[in-house]
Order: structure tokens, then sequence, then C-alpha cells
């Protein structure tokens, strides 16, 4: 195994970990909370150029802001997903999007 990838297995299971807590707090309803963590996951996506989870996180938070907005519980399984996705790009990222929209209008 190369060094980068030992050290973007460390960061994502750093993600994962910090997605338990984020799920933990979606399930008790703490937007507040839930903003904060999905913040904090968007930016270290983004620092390791992890485009999927950043605009994942990015959205949650949104959703988890606007009350009449898409529940955020709606972005777990997705968000979940593009934590262990290889694609990096932002085509993955819409692919993503899209399917938490076909999910809140299905």
């Amino acid at each position: 195994m190369q060094p980068l990838d030992e050290g973007m297995l460390l960061v994502r299971a750093e993600l994962c970990e910090r997605f338990a807590t984020l799920q933990g707090s979606v399930a008790r309803c703490r937007s507040r909370d839930v903003d904060a963590q999905a913040e904090a996951i968007r930016m270290l996506a983004s620092a390791y150029g992890l485009t999927p989870v950043a605009r994942l996180a990015e959205a949650l938070a949104r959703a988890s802001r606007d009350t009449g907005a898409c529940p955020p519980s709606l972005y777990l399984a997705r968000l979940k997903d593009a934590i262990g996705c290889e694609r990096l790009d932002e085509e993955a990222s819409q692919a993503m999007l899209a399917s938490v929209s076909v999910r809140l209008c299905g």
C-alpha cells in the first residue's frame, strides 16, 4: 500500500467517525449540531479533495438550517456512500445529490 493510500484511509476513517456523530445528531433532531458537524465534515473532505463528500455535507448543512428543505436524514445514506466512493469528481457529486432528490420526490 502506498503512503498516500494509507493517508487517505486515515482521512476516510476520521470521516466515518464524524459521520457516526452526525447521524446521532440527525436522529435527535438537533439542527445546530447537524449544521456544525456537517460543516466540519465538509471542511475535512474539501481539504483532501473528496468532492462528493464535501458537496453532500454542504447540502446536508443547508437542509438542517432550512426548515422547508429536504429532511437531513435523506442525505445520510448518500453521505456514507460518498465517504467510501473512489470517484472524486463533480459528476459523482451531482449523481449522489440527484439520488437524494429522487428519494424526496419518490
